[in-house]
């Protein structure tokens, strides 16, 4: 029976664990995958790969950052880091069976070389803890695995590498040089033994002091490690604790065990148990659900959108302004505004803030109104607002297109040749630089030709209070920019100034048939503010029965009247309410 555990019960478990982080990343977060390679960019050239390897960590970090491009497709991108997650259990495993060899039972234990996996599972929970990370302690676990045995060998082997795993992994090489440091005193309890380790760690530390003076990096940042944090201001204190019971979990395990299979299921269990409460605490749900709804606009899943607005009732002005465009995208702006929470004008397009993320859904409401230098200044800003000073393939791609429909051939070109040394963007980036020069062909694009006949014949720049008479020159300079229209109709009613509103219809009606549920809504509302009924075909019957009925409520019991929530996805309930 042990026998067959220990052939079988392992790689079954191994097998497990894999799945389970390849179909968590896959299905249930493949947002966070998006949201890693978007703000990243990674170049298949020589000076790219010269540039990361002359830092600390900078092996670690070009890995890392080859592994995150390929997350454009989620399905391969979850199965690389479910490997990285099985790589370094197997390889924590290698060290507990090295230290335990003599133990019958040491077999039995194998779920606890899950651990360090499952706490590195709960840390990338939070989305600034960057891949170099795990990269960097698979680097240093690979050095540890490879120590050599004998005493003599082993001093050399860790001079040597200290140097070598400081320039590739960073300061993870502390993880390393306390694994040694526990050897060599296990091995020799003396007086001598304890300077060798002393002197071990003295190096370490002058290595990082004295490579501070020939890396554009602060002495602090060195410390905390390059690109194993998006904020490079602080490293959480849990990534350094994790690197540290790697070193101690060896030496967890008792010098006897028990019953080989009865160990590995009692332990199996609570690995379980520990990885199903750990792990979903690492993970923001307001933070992951923003990564959604920017995923879905990226992906131009507007249905998608729709459906998760329905579900989630979304309240932040980036999840609001994204489910307003995706509404508008479906033309469904006018009949179901106000089917969801709305936050005044900044849920329709929320103001510059120097928020990366959320820039840009702004910038691709911009995009698609028509608005292409603005979609273009935000799409740069929020390049620029990385904090870890990377570019980003998605915003270069972005940045192509803008300046391709603006006519800005030169820069496009520049953009486009950095896309075409990459792996994912690189045939798209083949395909556009055709495009250069060639006006009819970018006339004929299906949506670069539609974006050019909706854009301003002058660049202007405006404020945030003149949003709305831009929409309205977009709407007047082509008719059928229908999403032009329904965000100026809209704007007025979410600030509440029916009057505006009412001004901005007459001038739609001039021009198109449009009178949509909220026109009829807001106009039968506007009429009733003046003691008039509304002209003939204004307002519908169903819609003025319906604020007949809404009337009454509200004159008998006022905003408070609990009568009003039968009418909570109405114009007229965000008119008094102000919002659900």
């Amino acid at each position: 029976m042990n026998d067959m555990i220990r052939k079988c019960g392992k790689p079954l478990l191994t097998a497990v664990f894999f799945a389970a982080v390849f179909v968590f990343w896959a299905f249930a977060y493949p947002q966070a995958l998006s949201y890693q390679e978007q703000f990243q960019l990674f170049l298949c050239d020589g000076e790219f790969f010269c540039q990361h390897l002359a830092v600390p960590a900078g092996l670690a970090r070009y890995i890392a950052e080859f592994i995150v491009q390929f997350y454009n497709n989620v399905i391969f991108g979850a199965l690389l880091i479910a490997l990285v997650y099985v790589v370094i259990q197997l390889l924590c495993w290698r060290l507990i069976r090295r230290r335990n060899f003599m133990n019958m039972t040491i077999d039995g234990w194998y779920p606890i070389s899950f651990l360090p996996s499952i706490v590195l599972w709960y840390l990338m929970g939070d989305q600034n803890v960057m891949l170099t990370y795990a990269v960097a302690l698979v680097i240093v676990l690979l050095a540890m695995v490879f120590t050599p045995e004998d005493k003599k060998r082993r001093l050399w082997y860790s001079v040597v590498m200290i140097p070598v795993l400081y320039w590739t992994a960073g300061p993870a090489v502390f993880m390393f040089v306390a694994y040694i440091a526990i050897l060599m005193i296990l091995a020799d309890r003396s007086l001598a033994a304890a300077g060798i380790v002393a002197a071990l760690v003295i190096f370490s530390l002058l290595l990082v002091v004295g490579s501070s003076y020939i890396v554009p990096y602060p002495l602090g940042r060195l410390f905390q490690g390059v690109g194993y944090y998006r904020f490079p201001e602080v490293v959480p204190l849990v990534m350094w604790g994790l690197m540290f019971v790697i070193v101690a979990l060896p030496y967890c395990i008792p010098p006897v065990g028990g019953h080989v299979a009865y160990t590995m299921f009692s332990l199996s269990v609570c690995t379980f148990l520990t990885a199903y409460w750990l792990v979903p605490a690492g993970f923001d749900d307001r933070t992951y659900e923003l990564m959604d709804y920017d995923y879905l606009v990226r992906t131009g899943h507007w249905d998608d959108i729709i459906k998760k607005a329905e579900a989630d009732k979304p309240d932040l002005p980036m999840s609001v302004a994204a489910t307003n465009l995706a509404l508008a995208m479906k033309d469904e702006l006018g009949e179901k505004a106000f089917s969801f929470y709305q936050r005044g004008h900044k849920g329709l397009l929320p103001p510059f803030e120097r928020n990366f993320s959320s820039l840009l859904v702004t910038a691709e409401a911009y995009f698609q109104l028509g608005l292409v230098n603005t979609a273009q200044r935000f799409s740069f800003e929020a390049m620029e607002c990385l904090p870890d000073y990377n570019k980003s393939g998605r915003i270069i791609k972005r940045l192509a297109e803008t300046n391709l429909i603006s006519g800005d051939y030169a820069v496009a070109r520049k953009y486009l040749m950095i896309l075409q040394k990459t792996v994912f963007y690189s045939k798209w980036a083949d395909r556009t630089m055709k495009l250069l020069g060639d006006e009819q062909a970018i006339n004929r694009h299906p949506l670069y030709g539609k974006i050019r006949r909706q854009m301003p014949s002058d660049d202007v720049l405006f404020s945030e209070g003149e949003v709305d008479k831009i929409l309205g020159q977009l709407f007047m300079k082509d008719k059928s920019n229908r999403m032009a229209m329904q965000y100026m109709l809209l704007w007025p009613l979410l600030d509440k100034d029916v009057d505006t509103f009412m001004r901005y219809l007459y001038v739609v009606q001039q021009h198109t048939a449009y009178n949509s549920t909220i026109c009829q809504e807001a106009s039968a509302f506007a009429y009733s503010q003046i003691k008039q009924t509304p002209p003939q075909g204004a307002v519908s019957p169903m819609v003025m029965q319906r604020f007949s009925a809404f009337a009454q409520a509200y004159s008998s019991g006022g905003a408070d009247s609990p009568a009003l929530e039968s009418f909570r996805n109405t114009t007229w309930y965000y008119l008094i309410k102000g919002g659900k």
